[in-house]
């Protein structure tokens, strides 16, 4: 990234499901998205004390190999990564846009 130029998407990460196992297989963890996005704390102070941190996530609205729509689902795991930080967050919502994008409300998980 270059200093002085903004871009739409300046982070990359993942967002990925838990797929429940079927009998007597294991839980599998699936990546649904890898790629680009941004990300914007939304979280109001109350006082001198920040609560919970929210965040509202974007992504660029895509298909997967299927041709499915990707919108993400209460309950995935995003990992995102911006200048050289990593942390993970939980989807609460997902809202997919007609102008090409999906804004994704989660929770940060981990500090």
């Amino acid at each position: 990234m270059k200093r002085g130029r903004i871009l739409e998407y300046p982070y990359c990460g993942t967002i990925s499901r838990v797929v429940d196992g079927l009998g007597k297989e294991g839980d599998t963890e699936i990546v649904v998205y890898e790629g680009e996005m941004d990300e914007h704390m939304v979280t109001d102070e109350e006082g001198s004390t920040m609560q919970t941190a929210s965040y509202i996530i974007s992504i660029p609205l895509v298909q997967c190999e299927q041709g499915n729509w990707i919108v993400p689902r209460k309950g995935d795991k995003i990992r995102i990564t911006r200048y050289g930080e990593t942390f993970e967050l939980r989807v609460d919502n997902a809202d997919p846009s007609q102008v090409g994008g999906v804004s994704i409300y989660a929770v940060r998980t981990d500090w």
